[in-house]
């Protein structure tokens, strides 16, 4: 643990002559963590939304950030939270820099187009790459395109085609010139390797005997920079954004897996980022403490504030004490980095790897365990635990909590390329909005109410005013639905451009979002 401040250059104190209220005395409509006031996806005060998005009754948008805030590869994908008037987001802010040193990493890899192909058994890649080359030159265009899908949908089980499928297809479609395999598996033996300079990386890869031209086009891919980073938290004003103060301290260079919603507790602001989490003053900025993050750099995982603790999934649960910083307890057997926990009673619950775990918040010991696993956040509404996690045939199940170890109430199975955004639970029913499907299912058995295919994916939805708010065409778009059971009722939609891996925030009749390059506010009218 550290307690020293960053230097007075790293962190902008306040921008704006606006005086906040404190915290203690902020409205009661927040959404001051991820998923909201109580980590459910479902806004608390009064919050009265349009009955239907249209050009009339749209989304005007009230402000957006000036400066770019870089996202994805240079930023993650983390959400904004939202208390006391103001609105908080943090960011492992990336940036190239010129460098002598040269390497192969996982961007180069995926310049080059490399997926892995773990998933497939030896002779269907065998199968794949000698029908590839054996192609005639006569098959192109839309009839290529046909026997491509014709050859997957033969060859490849559906679950495998909803993350392999569309590469396999762009492989047939370049024929010859797509990358041969065998230089994937070359290239990723020097993948945590750094060259000394370009002359050395090109004398390694010329030793390999690659064709001309696949040569050349991993020369042309590897970058003369390298990526550097700042852990970096932001406070905006919510009524105008204008930036109000600007936490930043060196940090590590983790990709976009750093996407960790920040969590305001206390007039406290709790951060996830690079190689720590931090606590810093709500009101200044100001940094409390930091302690060292022993597990994955940079998590997406986000912290979770109760009882005088903060918990957060590291690679494995852990336990910090808010006051200090201290480790109260580490779980290594809760293990994982997207998902984020939940509280119910005396256990944190969290979506481990394979296994949804009830651990004893006070020691860390595990109480129960559960099949399960995956990165979405579980959900706990009067004593049902609902999961949605990537095990086959239980995608989605719900178990009644009570003293000993929970007792499922029902599962279903369903094929989604992802098993990622959190579901939510109202009124007797249960919303599952990801996965490219909207799904609604009656609490008490699982009977599937409704279901419609949408393109929804990865972000977790939220419910206000009785209306479901969920991205969809990749964040082009903000769909309403109403929240109920009888049958599916499409509300409308509203462009609003924003990053679809991040999940929205509501106060009032205010939605705050991330965009690829900003932080956006978007008012009803």
């Amino acid at each position: 643990m550290s307690s020293l401040l960053p230097p007075p250059l790293a962190r902008l104190l306040l921008l704006s002559s606006a005086v906040a209220l404190p915290l203690a005395a902020a409205p009661t409509a927040e959404w001051p963590q991820w998923r909201g006031p109580q980590r459910n996806g479902i806004a608390t005060g009064d919050a009265h939304l349009p009955e239907e998005l249209n050009e009339e009754r749209g989304l005007e948008k009230i402000w957006e950030t000036g400066e770019e805030i870089p996202s994805d590869h240079y930023g993650g994908h983390g959400s904004v939270a939202v208390a006391g008037g103001r609105v908080y987001l943090s960011v492992v802010w990336h940036r190239d820099e010129p460098t002598e040193t040269r390497r192969i990493d996982g961007d180069v890899l995926s310049k080059l187009d490399y997926r892995g192909t773990g998933s497939l058994p030896d002779e269907i890649i065998e199968k794949m790459e000698t029908d590839r080359l054996g192609l005639s030159r006569r098959l192109r265009g839309e009839a290529l395109e046909q026997w491509a899908r014709e050859w997957v949908e033969t060859h490849i089980d559906e679950k495998t085609q909803l993350s392999l499928g569309g590469w396999i297809i762009g492989r047939f479609k370049k024929g010859a010139n797509a990358i041969p395999l065998p230089v994937y598996d070359t290239l990723r033996t020097v993948s945590n390797r750094v060259f000394e300079n370009q002359a050395a990386i090109e004398a390694w890869i010329d030793e390999q005997g690659f064709d001309p031209s696949v040569r050349d086009r991993i020369v042309q891919a590897i970058p003369n920079t390298k990526k550097v980073a700042d852990d970096v938290v932001l406070c905006l004003d919510a009524e105008t954004g204008s930036e109000l103060w600007r936490f930043q301290f060196a940090g590590y260079p983790s990709g976009r897996a750093s996407s960790s919603t920040p969590a305001v507790v206390d007039g406290k602001v709790y951060a996830a980022l690079s190689e720590h989490l931090y606590c810093l003053d709500a009101e200044s900025g100001d940094m409390v403490w930091s302690s060292p993050l022993e597990g994955k750099k940079g998590p997406a995982s986000s912290p979770l504030v109760d009882g005088g603790r903060v918990y957060l999934l590291e690679n494995r649960l852990t336990a910090f004490d808010a006051a200090s910083g201290e480790v109260v307890w580490s779980s290594t057997e809760a293990k994982g980095s997207n998902s984020s926990p939940v509280v119910w009673n005396d256990l944190v619950i969290a979506n481990s790897q394979g296994k949804v775990l009830g651990i004893d918040s006070n020691n860390g010991e595990t109480v129960w365990s559960l099949p399960g696993g995956g990165d979405a956040t579980p959900v706990v509404a009067d004593d049902v635990l609902l999961v949605l996690s990537t095990l086959e045939g239980r995608n989605l199940a719900a178990y009644d909590l009570g003293e000993g170890e929970p007792e499922e109430r029902w599962s279903i199975g369903f094929l989604a390329r992802r098993y990622s955004g959190s579901p939510l639970v109202y009124e007797g029913a249960v919303y599952h909005l990801c996965g490219d499907r909207h799904l609604c299912l009656d609490l008490e058995s699982g009977e599937i109410l409704w279901e419609r295919e949408a393109q929804s994916s990865i972000s977790s939805p939220l419910l206000a005013d009785g209306k479901i708010l969920v991205y969809e065409n990749r964040g082009g778009f903000l769909s309403m639905i109403r929240a109920y059971p009888g049958d599916y009722q499409d509300l409308g939609r509203a462009k609003v451009g924003a990053l679809y891996c991040a999940s929205p925030a509501i106060v009032g009749d205010t939605i705050y979002l991330r965009t690829a390059k900003s932080v956006a506010a978007f008012r009803f009218r």
